[in-house]
C-alpha cells in the first residue's frame, strides 16, 4: 500500500504566489462562514458570495418552497431592497445639499425582507485604506434561524451544512417530509437521514424541539 507524504511547501516563495495563496486562503476561510457575505462593485454587480451569501440570495428572492431547489447562478439576481441601499449609500446624504454627491463611505442601512421577518441584511460601503480610488459595497446577511440557533445551542450552528440548515427551516415552518423532499428537490429518505443529522448535532430528538428551538428567542 503506497502512503502518501505531505511536502511542505518551502520556505521562500515569490510574492506573486504569497498574494495568491493569501487570496486563495481568505476565500476559503470565507466560505466556511455561516454568515452570508456578498460583495458588489461600484456598479453593483457582484464580485463575491460565500456559499452562505448565495443561499441567503435564492432565499431572499424565492417566492415557493420549490424556488430554493433553485442552485445559485453565477450571476444570481440582487434583491431590489439591496440594490435601493447602495443607491441611498452611494448618494451620500440627501439632508444635505452640500454632501448629497458625497458617497456614505463607511454607512451602514439596516434591510429587512419585504415578507419574511426573520431576514435582513447590513448593507455597507467601504473604501479600501490601500487604494482610495477602489469601494465596493459589502452585504452580510441576518437569519433568525440562525439567530436562534446560536441562543439555543451556542456554535453548534456552525456544525450545519447549509442543506441542513434549509431543512430545519423547512421542518420549524411546519412542512412535512414529503413536501420538503419535493420542494427542494430531493428524495424522502434523503431529508430524513439530514434531519436525523440535525437531531444529532443540535442534541434533540424530535421535529417539535427543532420547532421550539428555532423559533424560540
Amino acid at each position: 500500500m503506497t502512503k502518501h507524504r505531505f511536502t511542505p511547501m518551502p520556505v521562500r516563495r515569490h510574492k506573486s504566489c504569497d498574494s495568491r495563496q493569501r487570496s486563495l486562503a481568505i476565500e476559503l476561510l470565507c466560505q466556511t462562514f455561516p454568515t452570508g457575505a456578498v460583495v458588489l462593485d461600484a456598479y453593483c454587480d457582484l464580485l463575491f458570495s460565500n456559499r452562505e451569501g448565495s443561499a441567503m440570495l435564492v432565499r431572499w428572492t424565492a417566492k415557493h418552497v420549490s424556488d430554493l431547489a433553485i442552485k445559485p447562478r453565477a450571476h444570481p439576481r440582487i434583491p431590489a431592497e439591496i440594490l435601493g441601499a447602495c443607491h441611498k449609500l452611494r448618494q451620500g446624504d440627501e439632508g444635505n445639499e452640500s454632501q448629497r454627491s458625497r458617497p456614505r463611505f463607511g454607512g451602514r442601512i439596516f434591510v429587512r425582507h419585504p415578507t419574511e421577518p426573520s431576514m435582513s441584511a447590513v448593507v455597507a460601503l467601504e473604501r479600501s485604506a490601500r487604494d482610495r480610488h477602489v469601494a465596493v459595497f459589502c452585504i452580510l446577511f441576518q437569519d433568525g434561524l440562525k439567530s436562534n440557533l446560536v441562543a439555543g445551542r451556542g456554535d453548534k450552528l456552525a456544525m450545519l451544512t447549509i442543506a441542513e440548515r434549509r431543512v430545519a427551516k423547512l421542518v420549524a415552518e411546519g412542512h412535512r417530509n414529503n413536501d420538503i423532499a419535493e420542494g427542494l428537490g430531493k428524495s424522502v429518505s434523503t431529508v430524513k437521514s439530514q434531519l436525523m443529522t440535525i437531531f444529532s448535532k443540535l442534541d434533540i430528538g424530535s421535529r417539535t424541539q427543532l420547532a421550539a428551538l428555532l423559533r424560540s428567542s
